[in-house]
């Protein structure tokens, strides 16, 4: 039987915390006291079990009386199959109305972990999107609530000009209405289009996702016909669940705000640590960067706290992706360079009030900012060098159209697809490959489908990751021949040659000719991540 490890911090006095933590163990599972449980396969199978019990300290520098201990209890895994609604009921449900319980880590066993795909572009996918290697990215925020959609769009197209790596809605920005939030997002996503115009680098526009229930989906699919690479959301308002379910059918990066969190670790005796709450709870929903308070922001978040969320944001989860911790408020012109030590290079620097109080004008604002940043991260690569030279707006170019799911996809020369580009097979993180490129043709862009039909091409010596999955594959060869490993089979592909790859078969497509291969390659929407074989 696999279990869940949670770990609890207990304020409290030494005679009783062995009464406690079996308190615990039964309250977050069955709900009755011990000796009612009569059944040895009731209490084998679903009841808590107290593992360790251990001194942390006997003067807490709370001045609560009592001490503190760390208590770990494991729980059947089975309890918490049903998504994260139920893990969070189990590891923190009712005890969340007790005191001096804090949870401060849990460890999910590979057969629950697998379950999870994690961040869709991660700290990697997303560098990938916007060209930008080895600093911070620089963020803000469109505000305040009351400005017309022409003001808004107007802000994000100066940061955007100023060379800014991501512009994100207010949290608090929300329309009445599915056409208001339609105008909204079109213009404010045409004006970081046109700022990008100006400086040849991208800048991505993160709209709020919210509204009510049912609207969710409706206005995700908008955004994703839209061309809109990301979205800004609140877990704790929206539910992890749910969250999870838009990260997992929808092709969009998640920036996840804290608001309403803060329930939860405001009391340092209760609750749960904020870099679990922050960091591995919305990573397993699928958040691809999450905000929080930065040291000396309005917030009275520590310099601990803020390095634990970061840790939890990065560090190895299963074969989820890291996210990008975010840290928002307290940070100046002045004190970047502290910000850089703090934090590194893979981290969002989200500044709102400073980035608009700095200068006359945003867009200088903003290519201030980003040039201290490239000083203070030397090594770093952009897809188009930093100034802070402001364009005229009459040099502007021609606007590229903007993204929108294409119904009929015209084949072109070279065995390309009109409006739709080439991109990177997979991130360098991933399994080795070699030579690989990756079209995404149907599916991941919008269109309702239980497939993705993509187009793969592998140039002569290349090969794609020698891997499995447990979501099936169909292989179409169109271009070139190569040679398909499937399992203990090796199966050479030709034009119009269809190949089945079952699951969990350990598979690898290789080019051995001199010329282009090229096939088509369909699988499931929804699919887990690719595994070591």
């Amino acid at each position: 039987m696999d279990f869940i490890a949670a770990t609890y911090r207990l304020t409290c006095p030494g005679p009783e915390v062995e009464r406690l933590s079996h308190d615990i163990a039964l309250e977050q599972t069955v709900e009755v006291p011990d000796a009612l449980i009569h059944s040895p396969a009731l209490r084998e199978a679903v009841v808590g079990r107290v593992i360790s019990i251990s001194l942390v300290t006997n003067s807490p520098d709370r001045c609560t009386p009592g001490e503190q201990f760390d208590v770990r209890i494991d729980y059947p895994a089975d309890l918490a199959v049903s998504g994260l609604a139920s893990l969070l009921n189990l590891l923190y449900g009712n005890i969340s109305l007790k005191q001096r319980i804090r949870l401060t880590d849990f460890q999910l066993p590979d057969s629950l972990l697998s379950a999870y795909r994690g961040p869709n572009l991660g700290v990697a996918g997303l560098r990938q999107s916007l060209g930008v290697h080895g600093r911070p990215l620089l963020a803000t925020a469109l505000k305040p609530r009351g400005s017309t959609a022409e003001q808004l769009a107007s802000r994000a197209r100066e940061f955007s000009a100023g060379g800014g790596d991501l512009v994100k809605d207010d949290h608090n920005l929300v329309d009445l209405s599915f056409d208001e939030f339609c105008h909204r997002i079109e213009l404010c996503q045409r004006g970081v289009l046109e700022g990008s115009e100006i400086t040849g680098r991208t800048c991505l526009y993160f709209p709020n996702l919210a509204g009510p229930a049912g609207e969710l989906e409706r206005r995700a699919e908008f955004l994703v016909k839209l061309g809109v690479r990301g979205v800004l959301i609140a877990p704790m308002i929206v539910g992890l669940d749910q969250v999870k379910h838009l990260a997992d059918k929808y092709p969009l990066a998640l920036m996840a705000h804290p608001t309403f969190a803060g329930a939860f670790f405001h009391d340092e005796t209760h609750g749960i640590d904020p870099g679990l709450m922050l960091g591995t709870l919305l990573r397993l929903a699928g958040c691809d960067a999450t905000i929080y308070p930065n040291l000396g922001g309005r917030f009275a978040f520590t310099a601990d706290e803020c390095r634990q969320i970061d840790r939890h944001a990065l560090q190895p989860l299963g074969n989820l992706r890291p996210a990008w911790p975010a840290p928002a408020g307290g940070m100046s012109y002045e004190n970047l360079g502290q910000m850089a030590t703090d934090c590194g290079q893979d981290s969002i620097f989200l500044i709102g009030g400073a980035l608009l109080g700095d200068s006359a004008d945003l867009r200088s604002s903003t290519a201030r900012f980003l040039e201290r940043i490239v000083e203070l991260f030397p090594a770093s690569t952009s897809s188009a060098p930093v100034s802070s030279e402001v364009v005229s707006a009459c040099e502007l170019p021609a606007i590229r159209s903007v993204h929108r799911l294409l119904e009929h996809l015209r084949f072109v020369a070279g065995f390309r697809w009109d409006g739709r580009e080439p991109m990177a097979y997979k991130t360098t993180e991933e399994l080795p490959f070699r030579n690989v490129s990756r079209t995404e043709l149907i599916g991941s862009t919008g269109e309702q489908t239980a497939f993705d039909l993509r187009y793969f091409e592998i140039g002569p010596g290349g090969h794609s990751s020698l891997e499995k999955h447990v979501h099936t594959h169909v292989v179409i060869g169109v271009r070139g021949t190569g040679t398909l490993v499937s399992g203990e089979k090796q199966i050479q592909i030709q034009p119009f040659d269809v190949a089945y790859v079952p699951p969990l078969r350990v598979h690898q497509l290789t080019n051995t000719s001199t010329e282009p291969f090229g096939f088509f390659c369909i699988v499931d929407h929804d699919r887990d991540r690719p595994q070591q074989p």
